[in-house]
Order: structure tokens, then C-alpha cells, then sequence
């Protein structure tokens, strides 16, 4: 089942990146992020009300869990960026592998408290696949 809200996940995140990408063209990347993040603050304002949910005492909540509220507007941009440019796939396919990379060694070094899972040689073998794939996207 989880496996199969990932994968509608990453159906969802295409859409989105592509939508957003293509009004960074019209409107600039800035302006895109803005309307982005304002429109998705107003959506879990009224999904907290209708849930009832009461805001934390913000004092308890370690800074490093702040930081997904800034990696997620610096994500935005670069794509807003980088899509009308490289264009969609090209766009989504080095992310991925950046988001591959960077949890790989996350998970290999035990980073931000995550259990240690270290790195087996058979993964090369998927990480070559991806580059070449990758490599093929961008020359041709």
C-alpha cells in the first residue's frame, strides 16, 4: 500500500513541478514560488481548521525541523528555474538522482538520527543505470 502512495506521490510531484514550471515562464521563478507557497499556506490553514488541529508550543520544536520550510521554497525556485530551461524530464530525472545520491548518504552515515543502513555495492549498478540515462537525456 505504501508503496503505491509513493509512486502516486511522484505522479502528483510531476504534475506539480510541470505546472509550476510552466507559470515560472509566464510569470517569472520568484513571483511562481510565491503564489506556490501562499497558495499551499492558505490549503493547510483550512485543513487544520476543518481537522481541528492546535498549533505546538513552537519553542519545543528543534531548529533543524524548520529547515524543510526553506529547503522546500529553495527547491521550488530551482525548478521554476531550471524547467523552462532544461525542460521537465531533464529537470525531474537530475533531481531524482540528487535525491537518490543525498539519501544514500544519509542513510549510509546515519545523518539527522536516521538508522544506519550502509551502501551495497549492488546499488552502483541502479546509480549507473540512472547517470546513463541521464547522460543519454542530455546530449540527444
Amino acid at each position: 500500500m505504501y508503496k503505491n502512495l509513493a509512486l502516486i506521490n511522484g505522479a502528483i510531484l510531476a504534475i506539480m513541478v510541470f505546472l509550476n514550471g510552466m507559470q515560472s515562464s509566464i510569470i517569472g521563478p520568484y513571483m511562481s514560488t510565491l503564489i506556490f507557497h501562499v497558495i499551499g499556506f492558505i490549503l493547510i490553514i483550512i485543513i487544520s481548521i476543518i481537522k481541528k488541529n492546535r498549533l505546538s508550543n513552537l519553542k519545543e520544536i528543534p531548529f533543524m525541523f524548520f529547515l524543510p520550510g526553506i529547503l522546500s521554497v529553495i527547491t521550488i525556485l530551482l525548478n521554476n528555474i531550471s524547467i523552462p530551461q532544461i525542460g521537465l524530464t531533464l529537470a525531474i530525472g537530475v533531481t531524482l538522482f540528487g535525491q537518490l545520491v543525498m539519501s544514500s548518504l544519509v542513510e549510509h552515515f546515519g545523518l539527522f538520527g536516521m538508522p544506519i543502513n550502509s551502501f551495497k555495492k549492488e546499488k552502483i549498478l541502479g546509480f549507473s543505470i540512472i547517470s546513463l540515462g541521464i547522460i543519454v537525456m542530455i546530449t540527444m
